[in-house]
Formats: C-alpha cells, sequence, structure tokens
C-alpha cells in the first residue's frame, strides 16, 4: 500500500486526494494530525499536498483536478499552458464539468459547466484537458483586444499545432462564442497563408484597404542560403517583409533576412521591409507600395481607405 501511494504521489506532482488516502491505509484521522503538524496541506476540498511551503503550479493543477474530478478537465487559460502554447497571466486554475453536475467552486478555481463536455475533452492525456481548438478559441473569444485574439489563433497555426481549418471547423460548432465572426475571418485569412497579426493587418488595413493588387503569401524560395519563406511576393517582382518579434529579433535572423534581401535584389526584385509603424501608419506603407508597384509595371491606381487618407491628400502625382 505504502510504495503504491509513493508511485502517486510521484505521478501527481505530490498531490493526492481524500479517496486515494484512505484506499491507501490512510484514515481521516490520520490525515487530520498530519496536517495539524504540517506534514500535508489541503489545498481544495477533498484535495492535499504531502509537503509544506510553496505548492509549484502543476501539483496545484493536480491537486484542483481531484477536487471536481473525475469528470473534470482542464480548461481555458489552464488548458493552453498544459499544452505548453502560452503561459497564463493568473494563477488561476479553470476547469470544465458536465452542465448536470453541480458543485460549489473554491478560491483560485473557476469551474465552467458545458452541455458537450464528452465531445469537447481529451480523454487520452493523463490530466483530461479539453480539445487544443477549444482551448485556443475559448481563449481568444474573450481577449480584451482583437489583436490579441487574432495573434493567439495566428500563432498556433504558425507553431503547426493546429490548422486554420480544424479551428474554423470548431467554430461552426459554437456559434455563441464572442468574436465570433472576427475569428472567422482571421482563420480564413490564415487558410490563405497569413501567419502573424502583422501580416493580417497589412493584408487588410494596406493592401485591401487601398485597392492594392494581391500579393501571394508564405511563399517557398530556394537558392544557395537554403530555403526560406517570403511574407508577401507581388507579380511586379516586389517583395513585402513583414518583421515582427517573432523570427526576426536576434542578430542571426536579422543576417539572414539582409541576405535574402540582397539576393532578391540581385534577381532585380525589390524588398520593402515593415514593422509594428505600419499600424500607426498603414496609409504611409501603402504609398511606398503603391509607389514602387507602379515603377515596376502595375497599371492600376491606389484608392484612399476613407477620409483622412494620406492616398487622397497631397499624395505623389503618379498615384491619382
Amino acid at each position: 500500500m505504502e510504495r503504491e501511494f509513493d508511485e502517486i504521489l510521484h505521478r501527481q506532482r505530490g498531490a493526492f486526494s481524500r479517496a486515494q488516502a484512505n484506499t491507501s491505509g490512510i484514515s481521516d484521522r490520520s490525515l487530520a494530525a498530519r496536517r495539524r503538524t504540517g506534514r500535508i496541506q489541503r489545498l481544495y476540498r477533498g484535495a492535499y499536498v504531502h509537503f509544506s511551503g510553496p505548492v509549484p503550479w502543476e501539483t496545484r493543477v493536480w491537486a484542483a483536478w481531484l477536487a471536481y474530478g473525475p469528470e473534470a478537465a482542464l480548461a481555458g487559460e489552464t488548458a493552453l499552458r498544459q499544452y505548453g502554447i502560452e503561459r497564463s497571466q493568473t494563477d488561476v486554475i479553470r476547469l470544465e464539468i458536465p452542465h448536470r453536475r453541480k458543485v460549489r467552486g473554491e478560491p483560485g478555481v473557476v469551474i465552467t459547466r458545458t452541455r458537450d463536455f464528452a465531445y469537447r475533452v481529451l480523454g487520452s492525456r493523463e490530466l483530461p484537458t479539453v480539445r487544443l481548438e477549444t482551448a485556443v478559441l475559448t481563449v481568444a473569444s474573450r481577449r480584451a483586444r482583437a489583436d490579441a485574439a487574432a495573434s493567439l489563433v495566428l500563432d498556433v497555426c504558425r507553431q503547426r499545432r493546429t490548422t486554420p481549418q480544424r479551428l474554423l471547423t470548431e467554430l461552426a460548432r459554437t456559434q455563441q462564442l464572442p468574436r465570433h465572426r472576427f475569428l472567422v475571418h482571421v482563420l480564413r485569412d490564415a487558410a490563405d497563408g497569413v501567419e502573424s497579426f502583422l501580416e493580417l493587418f497589412y493584408l487588410r488595413k494596406v493592401e485591401r484597404a487601398h485597392g492594392l493588387p494581391s500579393a501571394r503569401r508564405q511563399v517557398r524560395v530556394a537558392g544557395g542560403y537554403g530555403v526560406s519563406y517570403r511574407d508577401t511576393v507581388y507579380d511586379y517582382d516586389l517583395i513585402v517583409e513583414l518583421d515582427g518579434r517573432v523570427g526576426h529579433e536576434d542578430t542571426s535572423s536579422r543576417w539572414r533576412d539582409m541576405t535574402r534581401d540582397n539576393v532578391a535584389l540581385m534577381s532585380e526584385q525589390a524588398t520593402l521591409r515593415f514593422g509594428y509603424q505600419i499600424v500607426e501608419d498603414p496609409c504611409g506603407a501603402a504609398i511606398q507600395v503603391a509607389t514602387v508597384l507602379r515603377h515596376r509595371g502595375w497599371p492600376g491606381f491606389p484608392i484612399p481607405c476613407g477620409p483622412g487618407c494620406l492616398i487622397g491628400v497631397g499624395n505623389p502625382a503618379n498615384l491619382r
């Protein structure tokens, strides 16, 4: 019994339930005595940890699940942290349970009751966890800002953790989610090759909003410097690179980008490179792109995105 209990503690990061202790021959009286002497701690109703002092996150998660399981699953930000996608900004543990269950919450644990619990949960994990797509969309839908919601869904697709198609399929099941329509549009763009919030912003606020020609995205390029991908490629020998933090923050990445730009110039392709400044000045970026496109043979003209657009106020003559 004692050896089996030690194995339970090892697997559950030091957490255990009252039922597990009783099954292993530890009575409720013994549990109470161990609590009084500080050998164990009670974290939640019927859930303990087998040590004193600070409790690590992984142990707290196990204890919370033991308190509400076995019909419970990690959800929301807690699920994403468990999947290794992002670290939650709060220590609140989120769990989902079947809708028919009625339980009391405890400090630090948020319980959500769902009617389609069996479908939403990936039971094959050691700690039952809601499906990745479910967790991503749930968290994205309650982000305070639209760009944060877009960044989350685009990041998981870029990391190949899931696909836009899978997320769209899940969205079709959850019509009631906040930001539903917005997320559908973002994921449709992701299916067309958009991989980051910056690329999405460029596509919508620079290219489409100003009537620029449609570009190809994430174009694979192979050469003596290896295989790389171009963010945005126009048919008029113009490449637009969008440099956010991811993939462009270290020295080797900057050198790689310089090499790619130089090779493109050698093949008579121009490269325009933008960062987050386009969020503040999409019209200025559109003027630069349109100017190069016009010089390289684009027969069209950009259009103002609104009343105060720079393309309609004091723009270069060849853009009118």
